[in-house]
């Protein structure tokens, strides 16, 4: 196993592990921030190492390789940034799952877009980041935007409006990093952002609910809340669980958890981009409220090759969740909202007396908090009163409910 995100996720709120002692043995190489985390009858050997050093984290995965007296049978990895070092890492050891040309598929955007385009889906008009090919897609759409074709979090996103906008793009500092291999350009669509999170086997969903991004996922840069609605029963819904089992047909090998992002007009479904791996922000735990289903459980239970079981319908209810930001400095008030009937999840990234930095991604918020509610409406209000409450307290007043 590979992970950045801390041993803890591999376990349901119960305690309950997603790789019981019975049944596994588990080399885990995580972060090395992470090692008071790594504890349990089923880990056969740990290593820590600095996040984001892929070179040292093949090094450790090989050096477990090496020193197990069992071979390795499957290599898991629930998170974004490692699925293509885990795909590598099969490759190489030649054991079953995810290859490095299929993770390519969800995980580059600009492979990804042109999979599916050869299989006839809707994707924005597209192109590896040259120059030349901003300016030709400017010209043509008016509004285009740069991304990093592997990036995270809305890290590095541009919004380019004019030709003066690209200009400025191109004159910054992170300028000699655009190169077609790590950036691409497309059309900017008018449409909302919706995401469809699913388990899916051999390409079909199994189980899927759809949500919709009231903001965008760049509020972080302004230090705006983000909030995010799931959709209830209608038409919207309708098409885009349609338009998701049409482009999971074009990964009929993928079986696990996808995120797909997709921008919904009045007259179109476009494609944004799909991750073969579980959402984030609140996702997770509002998945599970309604189906019962654990997304990461889901995801490991993938990669160790074990069939995927139909989970149930979701349920009536619906959840949504806020992402708030605070702004650097030190942490004077403890953010944890009191305990309500529909307050289902809070993940504080900061405790009291914690130094918080500037947020630099999507996925860095002071406080995620996951609520449910009888309509789009309902769990809209509750996901403000909390946002209020959590600002007031970032301000240093006292931010009780309303």
């Amino acid at each position: 196993m590979i992970d950045h995100i801390g041993y803890h996720y591999y376990q349901d709120t119960d305690g309950r592990k997603f790789l019981p002692a019975d049944e596994n043995r588990v080399h885990l190489v995580t972060d090395i921030r992470k090692l008071d985390q790594a504890r349990g009858d089923e880990l056969a050997a740990v290593v820590g190492i600095p996040r984001g050093d892929d070179a040292l984290l093949e090094a450790a995965a090989l050096f477990h390789q090496g020193a197990s007296s069992h071979p390795v049978e499957r290599v898991v990895a629930i998170s974004e940034g490692l699925l293509l070092a885990a795909a590598r890492l099969r490759d190489k050891l030649g054991v079953p799952g995810p290859t490095e040309q299929h993770v390519l598929g969800y995980r580059d955007k600009v492979t990804m877009k042109d999979r599916l385009r050869e299989h006839g889906i809707r994707v924005p008009d597209y192109a590896p980041f040259t120059e030349s090919a901003a300016q030709r897609l400017l010209a043509r759409h008016g509004r285009v935007v740069a991304k990093p074709r592997r990036g995270e979090s809305s890290v590095g996103i541009a919004f380019l409006d004019s030709p003066d906008d690209l200009r400025r793009f191109l004159a910054g500092a992170a300028h000699a990093d655009v190169t077609p291999d790590a950036y691409e350009v497309e059309e900017r669509i008018d449409g909302t952002l919706f995401h469809i999170d699913s388990v899916v086997s051999e390409g079909v969903p199994l189980a899927a609910t759809a949500g919709r991004s009231i903001e965008e996922t760049t509020s972080y840069r302004h230090l705006g809340a983000f909030r995010d609605v799931a959709v209830g029963p209608g038409e919207t819904l309708d098409r885009l669980l349609r338009f998701n089992r049409e482009v999971l047909a074009c990964l009929p090998h993928f079986s696990g958890v996808t995120h797909h992002e997709a921008f919904l007009s009045e007259d179109e479904v476009v494609f944004c981009e799909i991750g073969g791996r579980p959402g984030g922000g609140g996702i997770i735990p509002g998945f599970h409220s309604r189906t019962g289903v654990n997304l990461d459980e889901m995801a490991v239970r993938a990669h160790l090759g074990e069939e995927i079981a139909r989970p149930a319908p979701p349920s009536d209810h619906l959840t949504g969740y806020a992402l708030v930001y605070a702004p650097p400095g030190r942490l004077e008030t403890d953010l944890t909202p009191p305990a309500t009937d529909w307050i289902i999840d809070t993940q504080l990234r900061f405790q009291v007396g914690d130094v918080m930095p500037r947020p630099t991604g999507w996925n860095q918020a002071a406080a995620t908090v996951t609520v449910r509610g009888q309509s789009e409406a309902e769990v809209t209000s509750r996901l403000d009163q909390v946002i209020d409450m959590l600002q007031d307290r970032l301000r240093g007043r006292s931010g009780k409910w309303g």
